[in-house]
């Protein structure tokens, strides 16, 4: 008689990981857009000569807030027919299966279905604006949002990465 195998069980509260409680994968997704943890707290100017513009990165408390007014939204998203809408949206992007342009998405879905529910004041102007310089691209913007709540057009740059690494975890370790 074989032993049952173990499955691994997290052992992090869920409230440390609500991204955790979605069933849908999706969904899970957009709330780990929405709730996860900042890696970069603050804006490090490597070129403070040709920065003319103040530059900032939103709080971890900011992120709970726009968590926790979107959150009736996920789980109609995890639980309804709506969640179709998302798996739609997010499929006809560009490249849906490379993680940048899947997390640009996620946001870019929560930010257009959530200013239209009036759950946040960013209205989308624009995004993925194509810079030049003559005929070559110099670079691109990813997100001009209006904030209806500032009164302000505001630029927003979106940054995933993923790191992975293998024991002894010094820096050369690390992809």
């Amino acid at each position: 008689m074989s032993e049952p195998i173990a499955q691994p069980t997290s052992t992090r509260p869920i409230d440390d990981a609500p991204w955790e409680r979605y069933k849908r994968p999706y969904v899970r997704d957009l709330a780990y857009a929405l709730a996860c943890p900042n890696v970069l707290t603050q804006w490090i100017d490597f070129a403070p000569q040709e920065n003319t513009h103040a530059i900032s990165v939103h709080s971890a408390r900011f992120w709970q807030v726009q968590f926790e007014a979107y959150k009736q939204r996920l789980t109609e998203l995890d639980t309804t027919t709506d969640y179709q809408e998302l798996t739609r949206y997010l499929l006809k992007r560009p490249s849906p299966n490379r993680l940048g342009f899947h997390f640009e998405g996620l946001l870019s879905f929560w930010l257009e279905d959530g200013f239209a529910r009036k759950l946040h004041p960013y209205e989308t102007l624009a995004s993925n604006v194509q810079l030049y310089n003559g005929k070559q691209t110099t670079g691109e913007l990813d997100l001009i949002l209006y904030n209806h709540g500032e009164n302000l057009v505001e630029h927003w740059e979106l940054a995933i990465k993923f790191f992975m690494g293998s024991a002894p975890f010094a820096p050369e370790n690390w992809v």
